[in-house]
This record gives structure tokens, sequence and C-alpha cells, in this order.
């Protein structure tokens, strides 16, 4: 009985050291969120009111699965306290592929407490701060950026950068990011196809073992440009039969080869003299049409097409034609040289059931009559050549036997020698009387006829819309085929659109155009006309500096402001747009006179935006484009009857500008006064 008791007392004594009362307390909770490979601790204490011995266990829980990480014996006299610091390291050995909302459970006999929920994530962001946008072939692309983890600690490990065309994979490229940057460089081959590509950014961590952790993927898109690399010229028939139609177009191809459009060339069709044949402007792809006459001696000719720099040259043949046309005119045979050739051969003729041959050489377009003769009678006249018979018609002949006479012998007969010196005699003495009367008259008005005459070659000379400008030499004209130096200029394009009335009605009108035209010139601008379109042009071959636009603003609004006051006063009002734009042309200068060729859409597209401008400056994309390159002018875009263009919104710097166009100005003072 004794022994009972004393076992039953060691039990409830054992009972009571086990389940006694302890305080498991928490120092700090985890941080909101974690990635793979971090580690941190969980500072806690255990206090207790009675000597107690047993074991601590801290356990993840993550979605209802437990993994337990921490264990260890704890001992504690009454009254005692502990304090720990258990370290959880997010290693793959650790805790397997656990990921998600978590909280660690902390566990000493049956008493237990839990931390604030935290997210385990192998999340990675990637942050991008250059390689976007546009680009050309061979380009240099730095794609630069920032990974963090989501934590929002920096990332040391590693990124790949793939370029993606359609799911096609082009080029992989790798780079380490350090300290959360990275920095990927790379080259577009020359030979990229035009279009959108993908580029795909995969970045990641590693841990010891070489396993990825934590990984992040960013996709964006860039355009790479079609470039024009070479012009083809092609002949629709490379051997042109006279008489036909010389078809040719200019293909502008990228750099793979396939074709660009909605882009011009200019088509030049040259002899085998040089000799400029036809020169026009036409659409890529779109066919130039030439006629050749029936008679264009054989030779080969040469075409050349010019268009974004690059040029192109092909060959063509004009065949040679031997033909001749056989006509019957009632009794005379009319033989015509149509082809490109002298004619040198022998002629069939059949007359009834007779052949006759007629040995003829004809020049070029020479005819010969031939006349026939037969006993009286109805006759089909019939040519026999290699390539068979031809009936030319029936006729009524006479005479004693059939033959064939040249009708130059008859003519002979009847038109003597003495016929001739009388019909020259009556010739030169018309002549005579002619000129005696015209000498006299000329001769009494003979000033009048003389400024007459100056005039008359001053109008040729000059555009309507430009009659008495007070430096008519300081001109531009057109030239469609030069030799001269390629350069970026500026224009300002000033439309009259009520051109006819101001040509149609004297008034003042005029005269303030041709201010207007003074004002250009002054600035050194060269004046082309076209029609209702005046173009000023700054050419650096004229201007002597490549920096033109700005001057090419003052200028236009020069020109607004002087409209504008003498539309205020001035009964006859002048109807205008304004455009400004920037490209390239071939100039030439003789003395004071730019000579130049227009590029691309230099005068098409001024003309364009000056037509939908409203008495307000507005610029192509080009010029707009050239002004931010240089920086210092804000333009925004705005859409004028469906047209795009540009508007000046702020010049930053006017200061600066001013002090520009200052120099600029006392530049070409000192000139003049030299000239």
């Amino acid at each position: 009985m004794r022994r009972i008791i004393l076992v039953l007392c060691f039990v409830i004594l054992l009972s009571s050291l086990v389940s006694a009362e302890v305080d498991i307390i928490i120092n700090k909770q985890p941080d909101a969120v974690y990635n793979l490979g971090d580690s941190f601790s969980i500072p806690l204490t255990l206090k207790s009111l009675s000597e107690i011995t047993g074991n601590l266990e801290m356990s993840l829980i993550c979605g209802g699965k437990s993994t337990t990480f921490y264990k260890n014996g704890v001992k504690l006299s009454a009254g005692e306290e502990q304090r720990m610091n258990p370290v959880l390291v997010l290693t793959k050995e650790n805790i397997g592929f656990t990921k998600g909302t978590c909280k660690i459970k902390t566990t000493f006999g049956e008493q237990y407490v839990l931390t604030n929920d935290f997210k385990i994530s192998d999340v990675l962001t990637i942050n991008l701060k250059s390689g976007e946008g546009e680009f050309e072939p061979g380009d240099e692309i730095i794609v630069e950026g920032e990974v963090t983890k989501e934590n929002g600690e920096l990332v040391n490990g590693f990124i790949d950068l793939e370029i993606l065309s359609g799911n096609k994979s082009q080029n992989t490229y790798i780079e380490t990011v350090n300290n959360g940057f990275f920095s990927i460089k790379f080259t577009l081959p020359a030979e990229t196809a035009a279009g959108p590509y993908l580029i795909s950014l995969n970045a990641y961590e590693k841990d010891l073992s070489g396993e990825v952790t934590n990984k992040g993927f960013f996709d964006y898109t860039i355009k790479v440009k079609q470039v024009p690399t070479s012009l083809e010229v092609v002949l629709e028939n490379p051997e042109i039969e006279p008489g036909t139609n010389l078809k040719v177009k200019a293909v502008l191809h990228d750099q793979t080869g396939e074709n660009i459009e909605g882009t011009t060339a200019v088509i030049t069709i040259k002899d085998s003299a040089d000799k400029i044949l036809k020169q026009e402007q036409k659409t890529t792809n779109e066919f130039l049409e030439f006629p050749i006459a029936y008679n264009e001696p054989p030779a080969n000719w040469t075409i050349f097409a010019v268009s974004n720099q690059l040029t192109g040259e092909a060959k063509v043949i004009i065949k040679e034609k031997k033909e001749v046309k056989y006509e019957l005119i009632n009794k005379t045979l009319v033989i015509s040289n149509v082809g490109n050739v002298p004619y040198n051969d022998t002629v069939f003729i059949k007359i009834g059931e007779e052949m006759l041959n007629i040995p003829t050489f004809l020049g070029i377009d020479e005819s010969k009559k031939y006349t026939l003769s037969a006993p009286d009678g109805v006759y089909e006249i019939e040519v026999v050549n290699e390539e068979g018979s031809e009936v030319i018609g029936k006729t009524m002949l006479t005479g004693k036997a059939i033959e064939i006479k040249e009708a130059r012998e008859i003519i002979s007969k009847v038109f003597n020698p003495f016929v001739w010196i009388f019909i020259v005699a009556i010739c030169g003495f018309v002549a005579f009387i002619f000129f005696k009367k015209g000498y006299k008259k000329s001769f009494i008005g003979y000033i009048k006829s003389k400024k007459s005459s100056w005039k008359s070659k001053k109008k040729d000379k000059t555009n309507e819309l430009r009659k008495e400008s007070s430096n008519p030499k300081s001109t531009a004209t057109l030239s469609l085929s030069i030799k001269g130096d390629k350069q970026d200029a500026s224009v300002v394009c000033l439309k009259i659109k009520n051109f006819d009335e101001i040509k149609s009605q004297k008034g003042t009108a005029q005269e303030k155009i041709n201010e207007i035209i003074d004002l250009a010139e002054d600035k050194k601008a060269r004046t082309y006309e076209n029609g209702e379109y005046l173009f000023f042009i700054l050419a650096p071959a004229v201007t002597k500096t490549f920096k033109n636009e700005k001057i090419a603003i003052i200028l236009a609004k020069e020109i607004k402001n002087e409209l504008i006051k003498y539309n205020r006063l001035a009964q006859q009002k002048i109807e205008f747009g304004i455009s400004i734009n920037y490209g390239t042309i071939v100039a030439k200068k003789e003395g004071e006179i730019l000579k130049f060729m227009s590029l691309k859409t230099f005068i098409p597209k001024s003309k364009k935006i000056a037509t939908v401008s409203d008495q307000e400056i507005l610029l192509t994309d080009d010029i707009s484009e050239r002004l931010r390159t240089l920086g210092g002018i804000k333009t925004e875009k705005t859409n004028k009857h469906g047209t795009t263009a540009y508007v000046i919104k702020q010049i930053r710097d006017p200061d600066k500008d001013s002090k520009f166009i200052g120099n600029f100005i006392k530049r070409l003072e000192k000139e003049n006064k030299k000239d």
C-alpha cells in the first residue's frame, strides 16, 4: 500500500512540473515580406513561475503545412527567465519550396504562441530606365534598369535579355545584376528586318548550390525602322521597240531587300549622248512612261534614279526596226520608210500575174513615189516579201506594158530648169520689197521697239508675283539635274491664296509682296516662285552657316506681321498661309542665283502645310524634329483639315536667339557694304 501511495505522489509531482505555467513572449514580430534566401531572427523570452524542464520547438506554417526548423532543450528555475534568438534561413534545405502567407508557431510542452502573418516570396521586380523606342539596323542599344526583391532589397544576381520576332528567338544576352543595377549593351545586326521586336528580360538569383531562387520577368517592344539601303531601276522591257512606250520604275529596298513604300524618286532618262530626255519625280514602284518615237535611231540609253541619297542605274536598248509602209493612190505607189534605220532592199510588187522588183534605198522618214502602168484594165496590186504577201488595193491602169517608174522622172520632164529659175526670181523680188519696207519702219520706231523688247524679256525672266523687285538676281531656280553640293536647308513657304485676284487687279498688294521678297533677301534668302507659292530658301551655300532654322522662324514671323499689318488698312486683302520646312537639296550658286534640286519632299511638303495654314505659321515634322534636336524651341502637334503640322509653343532662350540673329544681321550688313 505504501508503495502505491509513493508512486501516486511521484506521478502528481511530475505532472505538476510539466504543466507548470510558462510564459512565451515574442519580442519582435517578423517583417511583412521576405524573399527566398533571406534569413531573420525571432527573438523571444521564456519566463516560468516554477522550475521547468523541456524542449522548445519552432515551426514554419504555410498553407496548412508545418515545417520544424528549430528545437532546443530548456531548463528554468522558479521565477527565472531566458532570452532566446532563433534564426530562420529561407533556403531550400530548411523550408523546401514553401511560399505564400506564413506564420511561426513556438511550442513548449502544451503551451504555444503564433507570430503575425508574413509573406515568403520569390518575386523580383524589374524597373526599366532605358532601351525603349525606335532603332535602325546597326544601332547600339543600351538597356539599363533596376531589380529589387518584393521586400524592397536590392538584388545581386543575373539577368537575361532575349530578342524575339514572333515566337522565334533572334539573340540572347546575359549580364549580372549588382546592387540592383544592370546594364546590357548590344548592337542590332545590319540585316535586321524592319518591324516590332519583343524584348524579354529575365532576372534571377541563385543559391550556393546553383539553384534559382528568386526570379522576375519584364517584356516590352522596340521597333526597327526601314532603312533605305539600295535603289533599283526596273525596266518592264530592257529592249524597246521604236513606236512603243518605255516603262521604268524605281524600287527602293530596305536592309533586308524588302520594298519601301510611300517615298519618291527622281528618274532621269538620258540618250547615248548623255542628253536628258526626261526627268520626273515619281513615287517608288510607280512606272514612268516615256514614248519612243517610231524613227528613234538604235542606241543604248541610260536611266538614273535618285532617292533618299541613293542612286540606281539601268541600261535600255532601242532596237533596230527595219520597216516600210506601202500606199496605193490611184496609179501611184508610195513607199515610205517608217523604221529607224535606212532601208536598202528590193521591194517585189505583183501587178496582176506579173512580179516586178524595185531596188529601193530610203533614208529615215523618206518616201518615194512610183507610177504604175499596164495594159488598160483593173489590176490587183500586191506586195510580196519574206513574211508573205499583202494586197494593198485595186486600181485602173493604162499603158502598153506592165512597168513601174519612179515619179521623179516625170517631175523632171514637167519642171525643167527654166521653170525653177523663174520661181526663184519671183521669190527673190518679193523678199526684197518686204525687207525694204520693214527696215524703214524699224528705223523710225527704233527706241520704242528696243524698250518694248526689254520689257518683254524682263517679263519672261520674272514670275507674275514678282514684277519690280529691287534685287531680281537674288533668286533660286529649280533644276531637275545639276552637279552641286548636297546640303540641309530651311525654307519659308508663303502661299498667296487669292493669287488670281491680285494678279488681275492693280493695287498695293503687289507692292507689299515685293517688299516681303526684299525683306527675305535681306536675310540672304533666295526666292523661288511657283505659281501662287513663294519659297524663301535659306541654304548654307548662300548664308554661309548651317544654322538657318531660327533665321527661318524670325523671317516667317516678320512676313506674318507685315501681312497682318497691311491687311488691317488695305482694301485689297492678301489671303495667305505660311509654312516652315527643313530638308535636303542639291545646291549650286552661280553669281547671286541659287540653282537647286529638291530631294524627297522638300518642296511638296512645304506646299501642303502652307495650303492648310490660315494666316498662321505652321511647321512640318522635319523642322519640328530639327528644332527639338537643337533645343531652345518647344513645338506642339496640331491637326489642320486632316493634315498633321506643328506650331511653336515656346522659345526658351529668346535673349540667346536675339543675340544670334543680331550677329547674323550685322554680318550681312558688312558683306553688303563690301559688295
